[in-house]
């Protein structure tokens, strides 16, 4: 087998990455129709894995349909990414109407829905753990940083208020969801696991290598317009990843430097969010509120420190990674 080809290309003004050429031009494929998964990989080591990634996600189904705490709801949505990114890597080495695969798009549809009730709760989660941060540093603001004034602080009150109303109501309805829901979602994913017992789970490090090349080729420059669906497009490789570091030390490798670059776009993302949500909550008066500017402001600087960490870490992966896979025997 032939191993890609490196050939280093600038992103931003200061650092460089390196994109992966693969000589049959699979790794260029979108990540939506990448080849099928790598049979490399030590099924053994994988499956009882996988097995518990299906039974911790059915015990957390549980949890959240009796009592949706913050940890609880947090775990079970991205146990459901997680498992949803494995099980769409998987599907694309099946044919589409067989009945494995049926069973796999099956529970895969009941998780999107599941993911659609979450998100409320998990998003009121996070703006409410952000405000409270920010008030927690008004004592002393970190130098360069707007600091919050009186009207500022009632601000932060009122839309706490607002959230932790929208919370409780999205935490009902989420509780009504997975009342109506959870035999049929434990059923399918029953079946999944049935159909998914005798195949490999995850993928190669190598494979993960073109997939992330791939979408540094779709986001040839990133910038805030552009950061969040990358965000959410990075996500799915390293939960993939994760996945794969069972059995891979190179996707074990991939899966911590993903994982700062998700963390790093994310908490921008969680920022952002809540100055938009600031500025709808006091709209109204013709100027911006003061906490909107505060947090817009807060914003920026994450913004900052997610493109820089973007780039680094890209950079580290298609530089350190992509060398060592192409100097690796034939």
């Amino acid at each position: 087998m032939r191993h890609p080809a490196v050939n280093w290309i600038p992103w931003g003004r200061d650092k460089c990455a390196c994109r992966v050429q693969n000589r049959s031009q699979e790794c260029y494929k979108p990540m939506n129709s990448f080849s099928h998964p790598s049979r490399g990989q030590s099924q053994a080591a994988a499956q009882p894995d996988f097995r518990r990634q299906v039974e911790a996600w059915r015990q957390l189904l549980i949890q959240c349909g009796q009592k949706p705490s913050r940890k609880a709801v947090h775990s079970l949505r991205v146990a459901t990414l997680r498992l949803q990114a494995g099980v769409e890597y998987w599907l694309r080495a099946q044919e589409p109407d067989a009945p494995a695969a049926r069973a796999a798009k099956r529970w895969n549809k009941q998780g999107k829905k599941l993911r659609r009730a979450l998100n409320p709760v998990r998003e009121a989660d996070v703006s409410l753990a952000r405000l409270a941060s920010l008030r927690a540093s008004t004592a002393g603001p970190p130098e360069g940083q707007l600091p919050c004034s009186r009207g500022c602080l009632r601000q932060i009150g009122e839309l706490e208020q607002k959230l932790t109303e929208t919370r409780q109501a999205a935490a009902k309805k989420l509780i009504d969801v997975i009342e109506d829901r959870r035999k049929r979602m434990e059923r399918l994913s029953t079946e999944m696991e049935a159909a998914l017992a005798m195949s490999p789970w995850g993928c190669a490090g190598k494979d993960l290598l073109a997939m992330f090349a791939s979408l540094r080729e779709e986001f040839p420059e990133l910038e805030a317009e552009t950061l969040h669906t990358y965000r959410k497009r990075l996500k799915k490789v390293r939960y993939l990843a994760e996945i794969s570091a069972v059995g891979d030390a190179l996707a074990a490798r991939q899966a911590a430097i993903l994982k700062r670059m998700q963390s790093a776009a994310g908490e921008w993302h969680d920022w952002q969010a809540l100055a938009s949500q600031a500025g709808r909550a006091f709209r109204g008066n013709g100027s911006t509120s003061a906490l909107t500017q505060l947090l817009e402001a807060r914003a920026q600087e994450f913004l900052k420190e997610a493109l820089g960490q973007c780039r680094r870490a890209t950079a580290q992966l298609l530089g350190r990674d992509a060398l060592n896979h192409s100097s690796s025997p034939r």
